[in-house]
């Protein structure tokens, strides 16, 4: 079976021997056939490779290993490997993604396939960057609300659908990619637990760093410490050599266009003022 998507701007080719999961939220990116810039092959139930042993769990439980420039990426399911991911760093055209019987059901549902196929690292040489971010539409442009869970990514969002207008593209997650053309941020189909995921693609106007204060002050935040901040909020684990190199040198282009704010805010209409404010300057 095979399945063409869309997902920020590149071209994605899913294949499988079962059938693929279908979803909602995969739907609205799904794509006639075409040349693709990233294919993707699913293997269930076969051998898969053998992996180097030199390898480094991540913080989600992930086992990264690599030989060369061939990374080997395994993504639990529980206390077992759910599936394997294969690419190259430094050429992510071609992947291939071993799962078990037991696991495929599980690891390819739209929940969980985007890291099972370690998408956020096939879009690096692509300079393309996944937030944990919610996305708004506002004036003809995007605004990044990022931090940690908890913090009011979702909140912000929301207070600027109701004062503003603005309109919520996706509640969790986000895309960013660095261009010859400019920056832009791409919906996705994941989402969260928020349920808000739509197909749309804007011109970035900002990334607003988020932090809780009992008053609303804004900062532009530059350089190293812009970089620091940006990249505890991107679905990276910098376990294999050279990604971190590749996504320093996408956050490097994007703050030379892009600016980045850090919000200490509260969660009411004053901290929409506030930020609206300052992105008119």
């Amino acid at each position: 079976m095979k399945q063409n998507y869309t997902i920020c701007g590149k071209r994605i080719l899913i294949e499988s021997e079962l059938p693929l999961t279908e979803h909602e939220n995969f739907s609205i990116f799904t794509v006639d056939e075409g040349d693709a810039d990233i294919k993707i092959t699913y293997h269930v139930g076969k051998n898969s490779p053998e992996t180097p042993v030199n390898f480094k769990e991540t913080s989600t439980g992930a086992l990264v290993s690599w030989e060369g420039d061939r990374v080997f990426r395994h993504t639990p399911m529980g206390t077992a490997e759910g599936a394997l991911s294969c690419y190259k760093v430094s050429d992510t055209a071609q992947s291939e993604v071993y799962f078990t019987n037991q696991s495929y059901s599980v690891m390819s549902d739209f929940r969980y396939m985007w890291n099972s196929v370690s998408l956020s690292q096939l879009f690096l040489p692509f300079k393309i960057l996944l937030f944990h971010a919610s996305y708004i539409s506002t004036d003809g442009g995007a605004i990044l609300f990022t931090a940690p869970c908890g913090t009011g990514k979702s909140t912000q969002a929301e207070l600027w659908r109701q004062f503003m207008g603005a309109e919520v593209i996706n509640g969790d997650k986000a895309g960013v990619s660095v261009t010859e053309k400019g920056v832009f941020a791409h919906g996705l189909p994941f989402c969260g637990t928020s349920g808000i995921c739509k197909n749309k693609s804007l011109p970035l106007k900002a990334i607003v760093l988020l932090s809780q204060a009992p008053e609303n002050k804004i900062t532009r935040v530059m350089g190293i410490s812009a970089i620091q901040s940006l990249l505890g909020n991107i679905y990276l684990d910098f376990a294999a050599p050279g990604e971190t190199q590749q996504c320093v040198d996408t956050l490097i282009d994007l703050l030379s266009k892009i600016p980045v704010y850090h919000l200490q805010c509260t969660p009411d209409e004053k901290a929409v003022k506030c930020l609206a404010e300052e992105l008119k300057k």
